[in-house]
């Protein structure tokens, strides 16, 4: 089976023409790209691109490799829709798909607000930052996707509500020195260890930009950060321990703010959260419905 990986460098590369402009899409420095389309070539046993200075097209082979992952796709989704479809049978059960940076700010008081009108329903969270949430809400693992708007280039299927925008908050002990310095550039904050959830590699390619965005910036991007875990109160935690710089919604961070384990870092900008709430076109039932609703009343722009 072909790495997940080598396939999305071959599917961007063929839609987009170019090596920079593919790696962009794909959230990797074009030199990773490069070596995936190389490793890809090396599974097909045929070169899947020409080569030129006015960019890159499939050639026969790699045109039907294309079809061939086209394939693919359907068939894994069919599977997934087939498990989602057993897995559900024999009561109401609403899967929801988000972020670690959703659960508390957006997730914990919607279904509070959603359990208080269907107290007897059963809800599923998938938390994970590692997986593009709009794969399983399109495969129908989950009914809702809470997810980041960068993960949503196509939305032809798919029924989305935007969320107000938030700015991203970096939070370290009071003693740490960078608090000194504040307000600090986000180009030295990402240079100091720091600690996150799993980076979707949209906001990797995001870093890569603010330092630079040359391949020594995209080096480092790619091995930020110190740190990487979905379990969000483990990460707070340890920030009150250590000198590394958690990086967050600002909800996460209130209750140790407030005593003192935290301070916010004062930075010179911010970056802005696009989060959107995404569901499947004519995919409708009660507990999804009332959800969508207290999203948008209590979330939306």
């Amino acid at each position: 089976m072909i790495d997940t990986k080598l396939a999305v460098a071959v599917k961007a590369l063929a839609r987009l023409g170019g090596f920079r402009e593919a790696a962009a899409a794909a959230g990797v420095s074009p030199a990773t790209l490069s070596r995936r389309i190389s490793q890809a070539e090396d599974y097909a046993g045929k070169r899947l691109f020409e080569r030129s200075r006015n960019g890159t097209t499939p050639t026969d082979a790699g045109q039907k490799f294309l079809q061939l992952l086209s394939n693919l796709d359907t068939a894994g989704n069919a599977f997934e829709r087939g498990v989602a479809a057993l897995r559900n049978e024999g009561g109401d059960l609403l899967a929801i798909g988000c972020g670690p940076l959703t659960t508390r700010t957006i997730i914990s008081p919607s279904l509070e607000k959603l359990l208080s009108e269907m107290p007897e329903l059963r809800v599923r969270i998938d938390v994970r930052a590692t997986k593009e949430p709009l794969e399983a809400l399109r495969s129908g693992r989950i009914d809702i996707a809470v997810c980041d708007l960068t993960h949503t280039p196509d939305l032809s299927d798919l029924e989305i509500q935007v969320a107000h925008r938030r700015p991203v908050s970096f939070w370290a002990r009071p003693e740490h020195t960078i608090h000194a310095e504040a307000p600090v550039s986000l180009d030295k904050l990402f240079r100091q260890p720091l600690m996150a959830p799993f980076l979707h590699k949209h906001w990797r390619a995001t870093f890569a930009e603010i330092l630079g965005g040359d391949a020594q910036a995209w080096e480092l991007a790619e091995r930020l950060p110190q740190i990487e875990c979905d379990d969000y109160g483990m990460l707070i935690d340890l920030a009150c321990r250590c000198d590394i710089v958690c990086g967050g919604m600002p909800d996460a961070f209130a209750e140790h703010a407030k005593l003192e384990r935290l301070k916010q870092v004062a930075t010179q900008t911010e970056i802005q959260w696009n989060i959107c709430f995404a569901r499947r076109r004519n995919h409708s039932f009660d507990s999804l419905d009332v959800l969508w609703r207290i999203l948008g009343e209590d979330f939306g722009e």
